[in-house]
């Protein structure tokens, strides 16, 4: 094996400590330490998971957060991105994705992808779709493709574990997939594990309480076991190792329930009038509105600014101008299937009581959970870090990076000429022999909008670092 990637759930950069995660600290010690790393947006899994794999912005590879409508699958339809709903996406258009992914990328040059993950089905079908004819394999508590794959991996291990709070007996059955069976047996070029913690502890419980705290410890603790194992078994024991995670985390401050209050001030008349479909993601909510009409989006957005849960606004091309919006094309999620307005929620940067900066306004949970989704700097900002023969050693660094970046710098790790396109950048910095980082130009923009009458004032803004062509979204704000 080449190179494994590791991604925690929710995992956020203050909580790479030495009391949390001493292994994991302990390691990136070893490499490089990337402090100014971007989600992209909305900051929710199935989407930033997407853009790992594919090296592209939403917009580009049509997966626009976790709930969405896919007008080119069913224009009236909301559905949660999930393994059934995304083999009927494809049964239907042929394919789920507008674009290639690592899986059929390395397939070209009789390369393996393996992705094995603790998380939601959707977030790991999303990770390779096409493994049941390009080579790799993708398994998941849910399924398991090629489907062949399954019945032979649980006589060696066995069914998968029930989950638990936190979610230790999954965790530990990825390690041993991947290192009892993956890489001595198969011995891909690429190995992905996905830990979904502290993901799942922090939503039932909050962000820094006794749940995610021993969630963090456990996810470090099996990570630790994981570097041992690799590095004790013959086909690995040189493996570069990049860990990430999807996305950072706020508290939730109060739930709003969107739909309710739109019926309350008369923009929809009732609980079934679908003239505009409502997709909820947490920090964040896609509008769609009848005919993607520019009267009815202007209408919706004008009656959004009257609340104050109502935080940064962004209309699509298909839609139109909206004054007081940004337009989509800024955070890098206009296309086919954007929403025709993005709504993040209100956010703080208000500690909660565990002392965790963030604060937000979200469409689920409950108060003083655990959320994520809005455009927040606190769930815009995740992990990343490097280690391994091929990179710096005791860097750390502060150029901005994103997970659109992971999978052009796999391919460069690599080795491999491709004439598929990607929007994320390699990070030559992170490489022995690569550029000095501080020789980087980084670039700095903010966008502003505002609407103001009789009803309320609206300003917002947008704040953006690019590296050449690439752009990340640090976060937006209303004002």
């Amino acid at each position: 094996m080449k190179l494994l990637v590791v991604s925690f759930d929710g995992l956020q950069p203050s909580q790479i400590n030495e009391d949390l995660m001493p292994n994991l600290q302990g390691y990136l010690k070893e490499g490089v330490t990337f402090t100014n790393h971007h989600a992209v947006y909305p900051s929710v899994t199935r989407i930033n998971s997407t853009s790992m794999f594919t090296g592209r912005y939403p917009g580009s590879h049509g997966i626009a957060a976790n709930s969405v409508v896919m007008r080119d699958y069913d224009k009236n339809l909301v559905f949660s991105v999930m393994e059934p709903m995304l083999e009927n996406v494809r049964d239907k258009l042929g394919e789920v994705l507008f674009v290639e992914n690592l899986g059929d990328i390395l397939s070209k040059f009789g390369e393996r992808f393996i992705a094995v993950g603790a998380g939601t089905s959707g977030n790991s079908f999303l990770q390779n779709p096409n493994a049941n004819h390009n080579g790799g394999s993708v398994v998941n508590p849910d399924f398991t493709l090629p489907n062949s794959l399954e019945k032979k991996l649980q006589s060696i291990f066995g069914e998968w574990p029930q989950e638990t709070l936190p979610n230790e007996k999954r965790l530990k059955y990825c390690v041993d997939l991947m290192t009892q069976y993956f890489i001595p047996e198969i011995n891909p070029e690429v190995g992905l594990i996905w830990f979904s913690e502290p993901d799942k502890s922090h939503h039932a419980d909050g962000v820094g309480y006794e749940l995610g705290t021993q969630a963090i410890k456990s996810a470090d603790k099996y990570f630790g076991d994981l570097i041992k194992k690799i590095r004790n078994i013959k086909n690995s024991k040189d493996t570069n190792v990049i860990v990430i995670s999807d996305h950072g985390y706020s508290t939730i401050k109060k739930v709003v329930n969107v739909r309710k209050e739109l019926i309350k001030i008369g923009l929809l008349e009732n609980e079934n009038d679908n003239k505009v479909l409502i997709a909820e993601n947490g920090g964040s909510v896609l509008f769609y509105v009848e005919n993607s009409d520019n009267k009815l989006a202007t209408e919706l957005a004008g009656a959004l600014m009257q609340f104050d849960w109502c935080g940064p606004m962004f209309y699509s091309k298909k839609t139109g101008k909206i004054k007081g919006l940004l337009p989509a094309k800024l955070i890098g999620i206009e296309g086919a299937r954007c929403p025709d307005i993005t709504m993040s929620f209100q956010w703080s940067s208000e500690k909660n009581s565990a002392g965790y900066k963030g604060m937000a306004y979200s469409s689920g949970g409950d108060i003083n959970l655990g959320q994520h989704g809005s455009i927040s700097k606190h769930e815009m900002n995740n992990i990343f870090g490097v280690f391994g023969p091929d990179f710096k050693k005791g860097l750390v660094c502060s150029t901005p990076t994103g997970n659109i970046d992971l999978t052009p710098t796999i391919i460069h790790l690599l080795g491999l000429k491709t004439n598929t396109p990607f929007d994320g950048r390699v990070i030559h910095e992170a490489f022995l022999g690569g550029v000095d980082h501080e020789d980087i130009k980084v670039s700095i923009k903010e966008s502003k909008s505002e609407y103001i009458d009789k009803k309320c004032s609206y300003k917002q803004k947008l704040v953006i670092s690019s590296i050449e062509k690439t752009q990340y979204v640090d976060y937006a704000k209303r004002y």
